[in-house]
């Protein structure tokens, strides 16, 4: 009689287990409570960049089998210019929340596609400044889908950083003679 009350307590734990991952990954568990923190630390070591956040759903990444927090329509301030995003994922050292000394690791920024108009407008703070002479001087039209991914270190300061995406519907001139048109692309940097 006790092995088979363990035995339905073990399935009963292993089922509620999977479920609680199944609903971990899927939908997510919504909160508050990290807003505050995830912008305090962003805005804290970047003063150009300031992070605005609505509502914040806590999820698990199967792929990576890691803890993430996810909010969708973030309000991105770089420069005093707003960056179009989808979503943000920050995947923080949640050892580091029990220390209360919050770390984040990784920052996955999904934009909205962008029209080559914005980006020029944003344009004026890219480095090496040779790459904004040829953005607002020889493309004309475009459409940038990205993603992109922000390593940080203990310090929450920019580490590395990954980018890619994909560039529709470029008209512009290269060259004298040479001209882009109806051109598409992808990238990673």
């Amino acid at each position: 009689m006790i092995k088979k009350i363990f035995k339905n307590f073990i399935i009963l734990l292993f089922l509620s287990l999977i479920i609680f991952l199944i609903t971990l990954s899927t939908i997510g568990i919504e909160t508050n409570k990290f807003n505050k923190i995830i912008s305090d630390k962003i805005n804290k070591n970047n003063d150009q960049v300031k992070l605005e956040l609505e509502s914040i759903k806590f999820k698990f990444d199967i792929n990576e089998i890691s803890l993430f927090l996810e909010t969708n329509d973030p309000k991105i301030f770089y420069r005093k210019a707003i960056i179009p995003a989808k979503n943000v994922k920050v995947y923080i050292d949640f050892l580091s929340i029990i220390k209360a000394d919050t770390r984040i690791e990784k920052v996955i920024i999904n934009l909205n596609q962008i029209d080559i108009n914005e980006i020029k407008k944003l344009s004026t703070s890219f480095k090496p400044s040779n790459l904004t002479s040829f953005l607002n001087n020889n493309i004309k039209e475009g459409n940038l889908n990205t993603e992109i991914e922000i390593y940080l270190n203990k310090e929450n300061l920019l580490h590395n950083f990954i980018a890619r995406g994909l560039v529709t519907d470029v008209k512009g001139e290269i060259f004298k003679g040479l001209t882009l048109e109806n051109t598409k692309f992808s990238f990673f940097a």
